[in-house]
């Protein structure tokens, strides 16, 4: 099993950081993603990127959520520093999920970085003008 520092000093997790730090340096999620065309201007960087795996628009729009979470940004803030994978990061980021804390508040260790717990999902009952009929919609909402 690998160490906390090991997984935090995998070059996959310091690319991480590296493009997270850059991502923020533009300011906004809008310079965030014209980032990413500077990124292609830079051979060496972008030949890593690509061997990482993100260069794919899906996984930049995730690092670009990562770098300007919606929530829990300390918490992503040190998820990253501790190496955690990107998707785990970015249900940080988004709210779905948060990290497992002990008794004295400290945050927990995992396999691979820090402990996430994942949120339940919020289930929603369906509204008036959704509910159905036999799929054909209620008598008072047909016309």
């Amino acid at each position: 099993m690998k160490t906390a520092a090991e997984i935090a000093n995998h070059p996959k997790a310091r690319l991480h950081r590296e493009l997270v730090e850059r991502l923020r340096a533009s300011g906004s999620a809008k310079g965030a993603e014209l980032s990413w065309i500077r990124f292609q201007l830079n051979p060496r960087l972008w030949k890593l990127i690509v061997t990482y795996g993100l260069g794919l628009s899906e996984k930049q729009s995730l690092l670009n959520k990562v770098a300007f979470p919606d929530f829990n940004t300390a918490e992503v803030d040190a998820a990253l520093r501790a190496g955690n994978n990107l998707h785990k990061l970015h249900e940080l980021a988004c709210g779905r999920a948060s990290i497992a804390k002990d008794s004295a508040g400290r945050y927990k260790s995992g396999a691979k970085g820090l402990k996430i717990i994942q949120h339940a999902a919020v289930s929603r009952a369906p509204s008036q003008s959704q509910e159905t009929t036999r799929g054909r919609g209620s008598a008072e909402f047909r016309s």
